[in-house]
């Protein structure tokens, strides 16, 4: 009997802003986990996240559900705080063919009363994203990302954007660069990251990745890697 060539592993790490337009496929259970440290110098806050976790299961055909949580602190003094709990879904819209780009839509919720006390959120906070990723070259591909959300305590929702170009090195290495960020009424941050990630397994890819603030109101600079483990 021949055997079924796997299709490739594509995750949505480590880019920090962008989520790729690939749907898991039936059957299938991702794990996308990893570390992440942040620093402003200027207002001296620091974020380690350890580890983010991402759940991703294939549903059917063109459908996947997720869950996601991270254990964090925010700073060297600071307790060990379990976040809010975020369910979801991504649903496959198009394949890319010409000027159509593969599409996906996701859409998440924050689930309240869920986590360590100091960070639950009171309501459900939902989250909707527009995923497209454009083949360029053989090497080169083009994904970018609109989103929004809503949070508690914002009066207006917030806005996310990210384009990330990826590139094919081998058919175990790859990198990236990408520019995202997020605005609302009150606030806007931009950033840039770049990274690399090692498909060591057909089912088992190594990632890093760093990154650093755009304008002032970003942290200054961040870095993490992790892995990714398909079932």
């Amino acid at each position: 009997m021949a055997q079924v060539e796997k299709e490739p592993l594509i995750t949505d790490r480590p880019g920090e802003g962008t989520d790729a337009a690939f749907v898991v496929s039936p059957a299938t259970v991702q794990v996308e986990m990893g570390f992440l440290y942040q620093n402003d110098v200027i207002s001296d806050q620091k974020l380690a996240l350890y580890p983010t976790t991402l759940v991703r299961v294939g549903l059917i055909e063109g459908v996947e559900l997720r869950a996601s949580a991270n254990i964090f602190e925010e700073g060297e003094d600071s307790p060990v705080y379990v976040s809010p709990l975020v369910i979801g879904t991504k649903v496959h819209l198009t394949d890319n063919k010409g000027w159509i780009p593969q599409s996906a839509l996701m859409v998440n919720f924050t689930l309240p009363n869920i986590g360590s006390e100091e960070v639950q959120t009171e309501f459900t906070q939902p989250q909707i994203k527009l995923l497209m990723s454009h083949t360029l070259t053989d090497h080169l591909g083009l994904t970018t990302n609109l989103g929004i959300a809503w949070e508690n305590d914002l009066p207006s929702p917030v806005h996310s954007y990210a384009a990330s170009l990826d590139i094919s090195i081998t058919d175990y290495l790859g990198a990236f660069g990408e520019f995202y960020g997020f605005w609302s009424a009150t606030d806007d941050i931009h950033l840039f990251n770049a990274g690399a990630t090692i498909l060591l397994l057909p089912d088992f890819q190594i990632d890093l990745a760093g990154g650093i603030g755009i304008n002032e109101a970003a942290p200054d600079f961040y870095a993490g890697g992790g892995i990714s483990v398909r079932f």
